[in-house]
């Protein structure tokens, strides 16, 4: 079913209210309006109040406070509220307030998804912890638009109620004050951002024609992360044996609107004109790659929902109605699209899946339905390739699987460049790629443009920036083979007799490429641990006396480094990880995903942890996390995990009595960032952890206070000393 002219204006309609800029002038007017007759407004002049709050929120919501930068807002709103002391009208207050939980957690999050969605009408039980945490541009942001709803409430009640002479200078500085941190903070933030590719040269000529097709996957709102931890055959074949990208970022506010018309024109927003889903203007500003295909007699399409009708509104756009279950829209997005290659054979089509992005704001990115969601969708690309092979249209054809961006905390938050919108999973398979390889380096989804132009032969837009992400057209050097060579598997242990051998025994020879070697580490054991490691094949490093748990992995690590390992997998001698899991944790190095893997126990299976222990667990990987800039840790303390070289060289572990978190910490430090894949936990059945809380914490917190110190200092000196590539 398509998206008629009554959808297409509704969804117009509700970016009104869905985009956070315009929800801060917006919805201040409609509390006052609404409060006027029943007598909760203010008293005084009507018109007085709503001039204010609506200078006042054409100031704030000028400003964007992202991510941290809302501590600020609040410290604005808390000097703002003593100035403009928005309780003088308590019912208006409490009525606004209420309306915006009302608004978002049952109109939006309840109501609207169920009737858009099909999702369950007990979604309000979850969506309003997501409302809480959520940090995208969207009227969603609730650490964001509360302040700024009140201080505007607060503007209207002071010019109600006070005189003009004293009303205007309070209300000037509660919304100078808001003015100057937010300048400072966009400032500073906008510092932190990609920078954008340098603009093509305009006497760029295209090259020969690498491909007769170009079909483009895009997968809204793919969190690569998720993506990696996902049972996702198709696509993971597809990025197996093409070529992956491992540092394409999106366009900035990573909004679908934003992201897709920079892609297909290769421009900045402020150079194609689309700033948000909020688009006042139909139409990009400049460009796209469909006026280049239609000069060179080639046909581009796009299928998707009717959102992208708003920058490319001249036929270009093939629109499904989003109005359908959220199992369902996939299917209907294909079906399009099969349609479209059956009947108009395009040069290039450009098919968007919505499932996941809206899967992810309606349940959230970390719920299990995001991963369930896209292992639906990952099926129905494999039916929409099988489809195209039968039709013979993959012969001399290239294949381009992406994200238009990231998604995030809270309602599947997507705007800011928060964990998970950054960077975005890209990989070119078919004619252009290199079988099995990785090109790393930052790369832009503006660069798409250029990368369909090249491998078609025609010019690429005329405000196209970047280089195309075709492999056989990188200079040497860039394009990487998978990671192949030796890897230490290294087992810490002390008066593990009962456990070690099947420990051992479970280890495979190979892995991923990689050829294992054993190294137990005795740490001062008193039993028969040692001789029964030396009888499993594996060399034992003896500590004599008990050190601890750091210092025994300290100890492993040193021998990967020193003895060149390309790669090092350590797990705990206890039974409690199943070592036959290993290629999980190397594959990602294997394939230079990442240099460090955590096996994390709470996204795969648990038996028999205790709830205290889980509980203690979620609160120290929630502080890790937030520690590391605000990124999701969900086991913080999971005793599997694995290192590249690069990893290996950056290790560090301060104190012998554990490793954990400082250890992480010193990665991070050095720029390093932990991924998490899923693995299963069986608690020991013999013997018993050397964790006893009080020394734990006692031993524990102040080594992770001085890593972190020190971390974050390596962090700050390396970003002083980066240049940066480009300016945005």
């Amino acid at each position: 079913m398509h998206a008629g002219l009554f959808e297409i204006w509704a969804a117009r309609l509700w970016n009104v209210f869905n985009e956070g800029r315009p929800f801060s002038v917006v919805y201040p007017q409609l509390v006052l309006a609404c409060a006027l007759p029943l007598g909760l407004a203010p008293d005084g002049p009507y018109v007085a109040a709503s001039g204010a709050a609506l200078v006042f929120s054409l100031v704030s919501a000028r400003y964007q406070f992202p991510l941290r930068g809302r501590a600020l807002l609040w410290l604005a709103a808390i000097a703002g509220v003593a100035l403009l002391k928005p309780w003088r009208a308590p019912g208006m207050l409490a009525g606004a307030l209420g309306g915006y939980v009302f608004f978002t957690v049952v109109v939006w999050g309840t109501v609207y998804y169920r009737l858009r969605t099909g999702a369950p009408w007990t979604n309000f039980l979850r969506f309003w912890r997501l409302v809480l945490t959520n940090s995208d541009p969207t009227s969603g942001n609730a650490l964001e638009q509360v302040p700024k709803l009140v201080l505007a409430l607060g503007a209207a009640t002071t010019a109600a109620l006070e005189p003009a002479a004293v009303a205007g200078p309070r209300i000037g500085l509660a919304a100078v004050l808001v003015a100057a941190l937010g300048a400072f903070w966009q400032r500073r933030f906008e510092r932190r951002l990609p920078p954008y590719p340098e603009r093509m040269a305009a006497s760029a000529t295209p090259g020969s024609r690498l491909a007769e097709r170009v079909y483009v996957i895009v997968v809204d709102g793919l969190n690569r992360e998720r993506f990696w931890q996902a049972h996702a055959p198709h696509l993971d074949q597809l990025f197996r044996s093409g070529t992956e990208y491992l540092g394409v970022e999106p366009a900035y506010p990573a909004r679908t609107v934003v992201c897709f018309s920079s892609m297909l024109t290769g421009a900045t927003p402020a150079e194609h004109g689309m700033r948000s889903n909020f688009a006042p203007r139909l139409g990009v500003r400049c460009e796209s790659l469909f006026d280049t295909l239609e000069r060179a007699g080639m046909r581009g399409r796009l299928v998707g929902i009717a959102h992208l009708l708003d920058p490319f509104p001249g036929g270009e756009v093939s629109t499904v109605t989003s109005v359908q279950a959220t199992a369902a829209i996939d299917r209907s997005l294909v079906a399009e699209g099969l349609r479209v290659v059956r009947e108009e054979d395009p040069e290039l089509l450009v098919l968007q899946l919505l499932a996941t992005d809206q899967i992810g704001h309606v349940r959230g990115v970390r719920n299990r339905e995001y991963l369930e969601q896209l292992e639906r969708s990952d099926a129905l690309v494999g039916e929409f390739l099988a489809q195209l092979a039968a039709l013979g249209k993959l012969d001399r054809a290239t294949v381009i699987v992406m994200a238009d961006h990231g998604q995030g905390r809270g309602i599947g938050g997507h705007g800011h460049l928060d964990w998970g919108e950054r960077p975005v999973p890209f990989a070119i398979w078919g004619r252009g790629a290199v079988p099995g390889a990785v090109v790393r380096g930052q790369r832009s989804v503006l660069e798409l443009a250029a990368t369909v132009a090249a491998l078609l032969g025609v010019p690429a837009p005329n405000a196209a920036r970047g280089r195309p992400l075709v492999p056989q057209l990188e200079p040497p050097g860039a394009v990487e083979p998978s990671l192949r060579g030796r890897a230490l598997a290294v087992v810490p242990a002390r008066n593990e007799e009962t456990t070690i051998g099947a420990v051992l025994a479970a280890v495979p020879k190979r892995a991923c490429g990689f050829e294992l070697d054993l190294l137990v580490v005795d740490d001062g054991s008193t039993d028969a641990t040692a001789r029964i490691a030396r009888e499993a094949g594996a060399r034992v490093l003896a500590h004599g006396r008990g050190r601890g748990l750091g210092a025994a992995l300290r100890s492993g690590l040193a021998v990967a480094r020193d003895e060149d390992y390309d790669a090092c997998v350590y797990l705990d001698a206890d039974g409690e990880y199943d070592a036959r899991e290993i290629p999980r944790l190397l594959d990602p190095i294997a394939r230079r995903r990442a240099d460090y893997v955590v096996g994390s126990r709470f996204l795969g299976r648990r038996e028999g942890m205790t709830w205290h222990r889980a509980l203690t667990n979620r609160i120290g990987s929630a502080v890790l996390g937030s520690l590391m800039g605000g990124r999701v840790v969900t086991d913080g303390q999971s005793g599997f995990r694995a290192f590249s070289k690069r990893a290996l060289q950056a290790a560090r572990i301060r104190h012998d009595y554990n490793y954990a978190q400082v250890l992480t910490l010193a990665l991070w430090g050095a720029g390093i960032e932990p991924l998490e894949v899923p693995i299963g936990w069986r608690r020991r059945s013999t013997g018993r952890s050397f964790v006893r809380y009080p020394e734990y914490l006692a031993r524990v917190l102040p080594a992770v206070w001085r890593e972190w110190r020190s971390s974050l200092a390596a962090r700050k000196a390396a970003r002083a000393s980066a240049q940066p590539s480009a300016s945005r």
